[in-house]
């Protein structure tokens, strides 16, 4: 059985590891299981803890830091969630598999940075079918497809009124009336599921050891500060801050493997300056932090006529955050550069916010540039650790090809009846829950940071496995596509 515990509480022999895996994520996860199952023993890092059933994001992530923003305040997010299992024991479940167009972006896209990834979905293929089991997708490997919502009836309908194809999301979730399916007690989005009908990496035994002929440790409560190099530009060991005790604890290394997050990735090998690596591990051409990647993305909240309350637009949502979408202007000639995106159900996550209200989603990946990036600022935390910063605008491009999708989503508010359309406010340059792009992935040092297996180029015994090292951020949500592409990495592993 996998230990999971406290560094405070540990006494475990720290050599006896084959690698450490900074981050518990989905592709720290992963990643760990798939050198498990090759009989590895593996140590992962956390900073966060365990969370609770019913444990709501924001206050979860209040206790953590800030990043600082182009316009000054430390009001960035540069975590997509600290606890075991990172972001997925909140996420909406939203499991898309990306497409070809994810990863050749440079047919419609066109920046100062490399923009395709340096394999096809093909690579993708196996391991996308491996997580779609383990994780129980709806809609995939046999499972059954997950029921719309009555919103998502609504707007099926008049999606195909207007001509426009709606599809059911894929969800890892289970569909209620199956064993230890989803009983909709809240609006699933944004909190801890209590019942484990929705899949994270602990509810679908992701980080099980217990029929794995290797071994799992997870250590959370320690903050990875830096890779320690040796003479010969080998990582040697990980510097970690306990802040439970206020002491710093060396970890040896054979391997390390970052799956931080985007964000953390990029900050913990800036922080890793050497001899060696004077600018950082990985730094050589100056890429690491740049083009990084938020995703463009926005919300219409239509606001249904009195006279319609007996539609299922004035009742409380309970259940999954979103059941219908349309990907009718993923790829098409009206939107601007031709690459659109999704546009999906967003039902708010408390159940009476949702009352009279119809609520779209629509995202895609936005242009990665290398003036889009993260940096350490000279300002320093409560434990002497550099404050993040980040330098991001969105060009013309994507703020034509948003406004295409929101007027879109308009229509189909429209068209349903709303009398009032509202645009939420976006902050994308305050980070968000979708983190891609940081080390870029490539053949060339030049012109990307790690190889197409994740290793950093120049060092053998470093590698990165999330979500910062895809080119382009994708179209539609990334837990799926980190997952797989994590996986496949880590099966090339030595």
């Amino acid at each position: 059985m996998t230990d999971i515990r406290h560094i405070a509480a540990d006494s475990c022999n720290y050599t006896n590891f084959d690698a450490v895996i900074v981050g518990s994520g989905p592709s720290g996860s992963i990643v760990a299981r798939t050198l498990a199952e090759k009989g590895c023993d593996v140590a992962v890092l956390e900073y966060g803890g365990l969370v609770s059933p019913g444990a709501v994001l924001g206050p979860h992530q209040a206790a953590y830091s800030k990043a600082l923003t182009c316009n000054g305040p430390a009001d960035g997010n540069p975590w997509t969630a600290s606890c075991v299992g990172g972001g997925m024991p909140f996420y909406n479940a939203i499991t898309f598999r990306y497409r070809q167009a994810d990863l050749s972006a440079s047919q419609y896209l066109t920046t100062d940075m490399e923009i395709d990834w340096p394999i096809t979905l093909q690579d993708l293929e196996h391991c996308y079918s491996e997580i779609e089991h383990l994780l129980e997708i709806s809609g995939a490997n046999g499972f059954p497809s997950y029921p719309a919502s009555p919103r998502g009836l609504m707007l099926s309908n008049a999606m195909q009124e207007l001509s426009i194809r709606s599809k059911s999301i894929p969800l890892a979730i289970r569909p209620p009336g199956t064993n230890k399916g989803c009983i909709n007690c809240s609006a699933c989005d944004e909190l801890v599921c209590p019942t484990d009908a929705r899949a994270s990496v602990l509810a679908r035994n992701i980080l099980d050891d217990s029929a794995l002929p290797g071994t799992i440790s997870v250590l959370y409560g320690c903050f990875v500060n830096r890779i320690e190099m040796r003479n010969d530009g080998q990582a040697e060991a990980l510097e970690c801050y306990v802040p439970l005790s206020s002491e710093l604890t060396r970890i040896p290394v054979e391997k390390v493997i970052v799956c931080a997050n985007a964000i953390q990735s990029a900050a913990l090998m800036l922080r890793s300056k050497s001899g060696h690596a004077p600018k950082g591990i990985g730094n050589e051409s100056g890429l690491v932090g740049r083009g990084v990647s938020f995703k463009i993305s926005g919300y219409s909240v239509g606001y249904m006529e009195p006279t319609d309350r007996g539609s299922g637009a004035f009742a409380p949502h309970w259940g999954p955050h979103a059941t219908v979408y349309t990907d009718e202007f993923y790829e098409h000639n009206d939107v601007p550069c031709r690459f659109g995106g999704l546009i999906y159900e967003a039902n708010f996550p408390s159940p009476d916010k949702n009352v009279g209200v119809v609520r779209l989603h629509y995202i895609a990946g936005e242009e990665p540039w290398s003036h889009n990036r993260v940096l350490l600022d000279e300002a320093v935390d409560q434990y002497g650790i550099p404050y993040i910063r980040f330098e991001y605008r969105n060009s013309e491009n994507d703020r034509a090809r948003m406004n295409f999708l929101a007027d879109r989503a308009d229509d189909i508010l429209r068209h349903l009846g709303a009398c009032r359309i509202d645009r939420e406010p976006s902050f994308h340059g305050k980070g968000s829950s979708h983190l891609h792009g940081t080390m870029r992935a490539g053949c060339d040092p030049r012109t990307s940071v790690v190889d197409s297996c994740g290793r950093v180029h120049g060092f053998t015994n470093i590698h990165v496995m999330d979500g910062s090292v895809m080119n382009f951020a994708g179209n539609s949500n990334p837990t799926h596509t980190i997952m797989a592409n994590a996986r496949r990495m880590a099966m090339s592993l030595k």
